[in-house]
């Protein structure tokens, strides 16, 4: 009985216990300010006061501007022990609020915050925050674009002799390797040294082929001092999905003792830019970036201190002749016309088949726009029309129609397609002895196979003259397949070559390509048959025919 009775006190008295502590509220505080631009921005490590009752906590937020605490319900008071800073204005908060139910989730934003203006010293080099358009004019000639066989990324300039920055990966271990300063102006770069750890790179080109190129101003770090701090604004000039430059903004979320986190976006082709901060200097090299889901993602960029050990260590090395400063051939100025695609639909009958053809270990595949376009149209179309066979029923039902022989809206495709010609090569698969000796001994086994070779690299001749390309490619391929039928986990490397309109022409006589394989030896050759160089031809009229009514209006324009 006494025990019994010890067991219900027991739990009276936990219970009891129980009901005067209170359930907790989940509060979620999120620091996000609008700037100039109207861009929302997460304000990162930033530390935020709490306090409930007796109860006090004070956090820290993360990369997307978000902290988290378990506090008491009843009135709240969330302050800020230290201001935030964005675009010349200091944000502090000292607010009210209540807390109840299982959660609270609680804005630090524009307009709860007390604002203050914050007048930079008259000394001060960093320029005002709207002063991005005359950064932007004069910094765009620092920065060229780096292109590799792999594809491009971005440099910047490092001094008046031709040394250029940029990340080790957007080069590689790449035998072409050159600089594109504008639309006209591209010539050969020489990798000076690379340090593949730090992820950054030293290029060397004739700067004398560049007249406008110019060095960009680099931060040099001081004891103590760190190139930019958190929560400031930062930007950077790039080449990302074209060569355009442009530039783009986000604010410094942490400062690490190699590396800068930013908001910034860094897309294809940015990589091994430069990162400016407010007063134009180069505190880092734009590295990797990824998105996030609903808002900004978060970029990494190599701090500039970082670069300058291997720029100073190598100085010495470009003494003596600068690499060539020929302008390597450049894609056309103008796309190709969308008239051009027009016509490409309206033929009754487009041959593929001279486009495509093999030679040795390789296959080998053309690529012009109108052949491009007419493809993809016809994958377009024959794909809508099994859609509206499956679904004929509630077509009928509801009375529509649709429109899949319709073309795409033509406004779509200006300036979509590039007006040049392309050679692919892709090595050939092969099974090997064991596979076929034992399907030969289970006909229900898998075949297993392997690539030939692997593409090395490539020359294209018109008659006795060789066809530079504007951008020579070697890619890396994986395939990996597993069925009943095949088998095959494997990687080569495939070319990928693009040339000018007028690189095939019937009147330079026998056209041919030459392809030489990893494993060296002889090349494989191939030359092209008449109807397939008559097609690549006539595929370029359009192209022509624009070029020539373009030259007749300038020239009629001038005084």
């Amino acid at each position: 009985m006494k025990r019994y009775l010890s067991v219900v006190l027991f739990g009276l008295v936990s219970a009891s216990g129980t009901l005067a502590q209170p359930n907790l509220v989940k509060v979620r505080v999120r620091v996000i300010l609008v700037d100039q631009e109207l861009n929302q921005k997460p304000v990162p490590f930033f530390v935020v006061s709490l306090k409930s009752g007796a109860r006090a906590a004070e956090v820290k937020t993360s990369l997307d501007g978000t902290a988290e605490a378990q506090l008491p319900p009843g009135r709240c008071t969330v302050s800020s022990p230290k201001p935030a800073e964005l675009g010349g204005r200091r944000f502090s908060w000292n607010i009210q609020v209540s807390l109840s139910g299982a959660e609270r989730n609680i804005d630090l934003t524009n307009d709860n915050a007390k604002v203050e203006e914050t007048a930079a010293p008259a000394s001060s080099a960093k320029p005002a925050a709207n002063d991005l358009t005359e950064q932007f004019k004069r910094l765009k000639n620092t920065v060229v674009t780096v292109r590799s066989e792999s594809g491009h990324g971005t440099g910047f300039f490092v001094d008046g002799k031709g040394l250029i920055l940029t990340n080790q990966h957007v080069v590689g271990n790449s035998e072409y390797l050159a600089v594109q300063f504008d639309r006209t102006h591209k010539i050969v770069a020489k990798l000076i040294a690379a340090d593949p750890q730090k992820d950054v790179a030293l290029l060397s080109v004739n700067m004398a082929a560049l007249p406008n190129a110019s060095p960009a101003p680099l931060y040099r770090p001081g004891a103590g001092r760190t190139p930019v701090e958190e929560g400031e604004r930062v930007f950077t000039i790039g080449s990302p999905l074209s060569l355009d430059k442009i530039i783009t903004t986000g604010i410094v979320s942490k400062v690490e003792p190699h590396t800068i986190m930013s908001d910034i976006n860094i897309n294809p082709g940015s990589s091994g830019g430069p990162l400016f901060n407010g007063a134009g200097q180069v505190i880092g090299l734009t590295t990797f970036g990824t998105r996030g889901e609903g808002g900004p993602g978060v970029s990494g960029i190599v701090r500039i201190e970082e670069a300058l050990a291997l720029l100073e260590q190598n100085r010495a090395k470009v003494r003596g002749t600068p690499p060539p400063g020929a302008l390597l051939p450049v894609e056309p100025l103008t796309p190709y016309p969308i008239e051009g695609l027009k016509e490409a639909l309206r033929a009754e009958k487009y041959d593929a088949r001279p486009y495509y053809f093999a030679a040795g270990d390789f296959n080998i595949a053309l690529s012009t726009p109108p052949l491009d376009y007419r493809e993809q149209e016809e994958r377009r179309l024959q794909a809508e029309r099994e859609h509206q066979k499956r679904n004929k029923k509630q077509q009928s039902a509801d009375g529509s129609t649709g429109d899949s022989d319709a073309p795409k809206e033509w406004e779509e495709e200006a300036g979509a397609h590039p007006a040049v010609f392309a050679i692919y090569v892709m090595p050939k698969a092969k099974e090997g002895f064991g596979s076929a000796f034992g399907r030969s001994l289970n006909p229900n086994s898998a075949a297993k196979l392997k690539f030939k070779t692997d593409f090395q690299t490539m020359k294209l001749f018109c008659g006795d003259k060789e066809v530079r390309p504007i951008h020579p490619g070697r890619v890396p391929v994986t395939v990996s397949v597993r069925n009943r039928v095949v088998k095959m986990e494997d990687s080569t490397y495939k070319g990928v070559y693009m040339y000018s309109p007028d690189a095939v022409n019937p009147d330079c006589g026998q056209v041919k390509l030459e392809i030489y394989s990893a494993k060296g030896g002889d090349p494989t050759v191939k030359t092209f048959e008449e109807k397939t160089v008559q097609h690549v031809w006539a595929d370029f009229d359009a192209f022509r025919r624009a070029q020539a009514v373009g030259t007749q209006a300038a020239s009629a324009a001038k005084p």
